[in-house]
């Protein structure tokens, strides 16, 4: 405990996760990106702690990121409807999180409603595909939300995404470059469908 203390001190922001085992390791959980942190924990406290950055673990240099599937296709949507995604920043920084909307609007002549729960979770993609390289790496206290859009009308489903890589490659954030982001929309629950996608938006990564 007085290793966590001491790390809550030094690592204010940076953390997302701090666990102490009975007889064992102390856990400490970082942000992508946080390796230089994460080297000067290991420094000080060496076999006293085990740290992951991101969804790597770091053994004194950047961990190997583990590798993303594909997204399913979208199933099509019905008549009228469409969803735009919406994002408060088309740039962000390697290793943080950005935020959003799903515009959900009716242009037919029925109305259609969903429970998704939100957030909704974005997922960066390579250019073009739907291979995932990236997701959002906290937890998501979500709660229920229920959208109902009329014809004519539009409704929004708040969204987070985030930076941890997931390509395969040496480190925890995902490196500078354009990407994609789509929105997988979908009822919650356990019989997820159908799924619908979002249109991608480009995403600038930025060191």
């Amino acid at each position: 405990m007085s290793i966590i203390h001491r790390v809550n001190v030094i690592a204010v922001g940076q953390l997302q996760m701090t666990a102490a085992c009975s007889g064992g390791p102390v856990l400490i959980g970082l942000s992508p990106g946080d390796e230089e942190l994460a080297q000067e924990l290991l420094a000080d406290y060496g076999r006293n702690m085990v740290v992951t950055v991101g969804f790597t673990t770091y053994n004194g240099s950047p961990g190997r990121s583990p590798r993303c599937g594909r997204l399913a296709p979208s199933a099509a949507l019905p008549p009228g409807l469409h969803l735009t995604l919406q994002l408060q920043h088309n740039s962000v920084r390697s290793g943080e999180n950005f935020y959003g909307a799903v515009l959900v609007s009716e242009h037919g002549p029925g109305s259609f409603s969903i429970d998704t729960g939100q957030p909704l979770e974005a997922v960066v993609v390579r250019p073009g595909t739907l291979q995932v390289v990236a997701l959002y790496g906290e937890g998501i206290a979500g709660t229920g939300y229920f959208t109902e859009v009329n014809p004519n009308e539009s409704s929004t489903i708040p969204v987070v995404g985030g930076t941890a890589r997931c390509d395969g490659g040496l480190g925890s954030a995902l490196p500078p470059g354009s990407y994609q982001v789509i929105v997988q929309v979908a009822p919650e629950g356990r019989h997820r469908f159908p799924v619908y996608l979002t249109p991608p938006v480009t995403l600038r990564v930025a060191a």
